[in-house]
């Protein structure tokens, strides 16, 4: 029995998966927009009781969109009250948080940190991708925030729609008073029907992270608090990118490191948000306390699942001296194609250049 009680850092806690928007690149999509499908508030305070039995540093609470839960506030005030230690953030689009009353509420129930992810440059680029016209609602929640002392950051999945707006779509939010931003490179989520080659071809990676990059030099002159989200294996990228992103690139996720779970709205543990049909096990059946929960991660059921997802896409990860860096890329990426394919994409795109 290991009863490391530093074993986690991090918590997810999935409260609800309805959402009022619908965003084509949302790698939750496959679960639905059910808003009944959501914790009870009785489930969320026992998912917080596991966070402060395991000393878990930081609960995450995400969706769906985490501020249409209705029990939100109390979620946080019983961290504030309960656990103390804990820092509750918020991952959400932010179109609610245009009412200041809610900000501020929100604040004083104990929220510490909060992630807004940003969908457009302006309000058609907006509207297309969410099936709403939120643009100028997210703008008022920015200057809102901007205008309290919580900490925030402004997020956004580059995609091959938006990825040439990215400095149009920083710069709105940074004139709003937004400050720190993140991008993540679009991972689909979804099983396509074509695959490898094909489906590289109809969606390039390496055309992706160089339309970013080109940016690069536009961005800083907007911001220099900014970084990318684990992804693409570092091969991906060619030594200049590599430099030009040096210092801005995210290590490796809680798939690889083993230091965070996510429990979802049926309390099933899951080995990441981007799993949403996966079972990894389920708090009140598999497991109930911290020391239970220990042993259950460490038994063969749990570590044989893990293991099959953390393999590296390749056998010459293993040799690799970005191996600590990256670990083979994240395990979702390789859904639509293999780490060969991706590599022949890459010789042939560099042919032809």
């Amino acid at each position: 029995m290991s009863s490391d009680k530093n074993r986690l850092k991090q918590c997810t806690v999935v409260l609800t998966r309805g959402c009022n928007l619908r965003c084509d690149f949302c790698f939750e999509k496959e679960a639905g927009y059910r808003a009944h499908d959501q914790l009870s508030l009785d489930e969320a305070k026992r998912i917080v009781d596991l966070c402060g039995d395991a000393n878990v540093k930081y609960v995450f609470l995400t969706g769906g969109e985490p501020l249409t839960y209705p029990h939100l506030l109390d979620v946080l005030k019983y961290i504030k009250d309960e656990y103390p230690a804990i820092t509750p953030t918020i991952a959400t689009n932010g179109v609610l948080l245009e009412d200041m009353g809610l900000c501020q509420s929100l604040i004083d129930c104990g929220l510490r940190y909060l992630d807004i992810s940003m969908k457009g440059a302006d309000a058609s680029e907006w509207k297309r991708a969410t099936g709403y016209d939120g643009y100028a609602k997210q703008l008022r929640a920015i200057r809102n925030l901007a205008s309290t002392e919580l900490e925030f950051t402004c997020s956004m999945v580059v995609t091959e729609e938006n990825v040439t707006r990215v400095c149009e779509a920083v710069r709105a939010a940074h004139d709003n008073g937004a400050r720190q931003f993140s991008f993540t490179f679009f991972i689909d989520n979804i099983e396509s029907k074509t695959k490898d080659m094909d489906y590289l071809k109809e969606h390039d990676p390496f055309a992706l992270i160089e339309s970013f990059v080109s940016q690069i030099d536009r961005l800083n002159a907007i911001t220099d608090d900014w970084w990318v989200e684990y992804s693409f294996p570092l091969c991906a990228y060619t030594e200049r990118q590599l430099k030009l992103l040096e210092g801005r690139l995210a290590g490796p996720c809680q798939i690889h490191l083993q230091n965070a779970i996510t429990v979802d709205t049926t309390m099933k543990l899951l080995p990441c948000d981007m799993y949403a049909s996966a079972n990894l096990g389920r708090l009140g059946d598999d497991f109930s306390t911290y020391e239970e929960l220990d042993n259950w991660m460490d038994g063969h059921e749990y570590q044989s699942a893990v293991e099959e997802m953390r393999k590296y896409p390749s056998e010459k990860c293993s040799s690799c001296a970005f191996l600590d860096q990256c670990y083979g890329g994240c395990p979702v990426l390789w859904k639509n194609y293999s780490f060969e394919a991706l590599m022949s994409f890459k010789a042939s795109v560099d042919s032809d250049s």
